[in-house]
């Protein structure tokens, strides 16, 4: 798809206040199935981060857990503390996001980010799709698989991935299907492989573009927005945002997508993103921060993901968004808090 292009002066969004002083916890899962390395890179990410809040005057203190949420928590007094959630599970459990926020809750804290709904709905690819097509949302037509029978799907190619995973774990240019044999192996292979349902969409062959989005109710901002450039790929298996695109610097999926942040779009396609994301970001209830992934076809955004507490490193897209908008590591992170602080009990 041609794009019309034009350059783009940086834009710069000015903080909101913050109802009242607060120290931070940074609650962060830890997994007894870590290597060195995934222990080593955690802790350089929490290093960060609390660095980054200290530079500009907040107090952070980093609290760990496996399974028992409550205990560590319970020396710290809600009404002095906010907490930015970066649980990514409990430990034999990865993908149990929505376990975390109903015992902070019980616990009286403000937390960042979405609630357990939220979480549980935007983990589960399916349901979001459903909200979506609820809220007339463009997103690719799909369908959702628990076994290997097509039952009249005609729409290729098509993309196969696992309907409960995130990160882009399961998707690799196998998962682009061109014909019914393939299409059915994929589905199988998800089905052994990731012990989940499959869900098949339309194939959009077209620039992806990452919104990132804070704020709550009328004050919800979209952040500048990122466009994921394929076109040195000649083969359309491999325009895919893959584990290894995203995290892999030494991998070639890594080196040939080019991301540009402010995306390079005419100011007509921009505010139609824009507007979608918005509605998106209501529609699955996400709070203080999130991120929406989409491609582009005809002048259409389709929305493919929905992003509730996105990735927040300094290497992910969020963070990048925040930096062309012009706040720095440590001033995104306390913004996020600020927006949490506003939940705090009553002192």
């Amino acid at each position: 798809m041609a794009l019309k292009v034009k350059s783009q002066r940086r834009t710069f969004v000015q903080p909101m206040p913050v109802a009242r002083e607060f120290k931070a916890i940074i609650l962060n899962s830890v997994f007894s199935d870590w290597t060195q390395d995934d222990t080593i890179l955690s802790e350089e990410c929490l290093t960060r981060m609390k660095r980054g809040l200290s530079v500009v005057g907040v107090e952070a203190t980093v609290v760990q857990i496996r399974r028992d949420i409550a205990g560590p928590l319970r020396k710290f007094d809600p009404r002095e503390y906010v907490i930015f959630n970066w649980a990514e599970g409990l430990d034999g459990e990865p993908n149990a996001y929505d376990k975390v926020p109903p015992v902070l809750e019980e616990l009286g804290f403000a937390y960042t980010g979405a609630d357990a709904w939220a979480l549980a709905t935007s983990q589960d690819k399916a349901l979001t799709k459903s909200f979506l097509l609820a809220n007339r949302i463009p997103t690719p037509v799909s369908k959702v698989y628990d076994c290997a029978v097509l039952n009249g799907w005609r729409r290729y190619p098509a993309l196969v991935k696992p309907a409960t995973e995130h990160c882009s774990f399961g998707i690799t240019r196998e998962s682009v299907v061109d014909n019914p044999q393939q299409l059915k192996e994929r589905i199988q292979y998800v089905l052994d492989t990731w012990k989940c349902p499959a869900l098949v969409e339309d194939f959009i062959d077209g620039p992806e573009v990452n919104v990132s989005l804070w704020g709550n109710g009328d004050e919800v901002q979209v952040l500048p927005l990122s466009l994921m450039d394929y076109s040195a790929f000649p083969d359309y298996h491999d325009r895919l945002c893959t584990f290894d695109a995203k995290w892999n610097p030494d991998s070639e999926a890594y080196r040939l997508t080019r991301v540009q942040c402010p995306a390079p779009l005419d100011k007509t396609l921009k505010r139609r993103i824009e507007r979608v994301a918005l509605a998106t970001y209501k529609a699955l209830r996400l709070r203080d921060y999130g991120r929406v992934d989409m491609r582009l076809r005809n002048g259409v955004p389709y929305v493919l993901d929905v992003n509730a507490n996105p990735d927040i490193t300094m290497e992910g897209g969020f963070a990048r968004s925040c930096r062309a908008a012009g706040y720095d590591y440590g001033q995104t992170i306390a913004k996020i808090l600020g927006f949490a602080a506003r939940r705090m009990p009553a002192p």
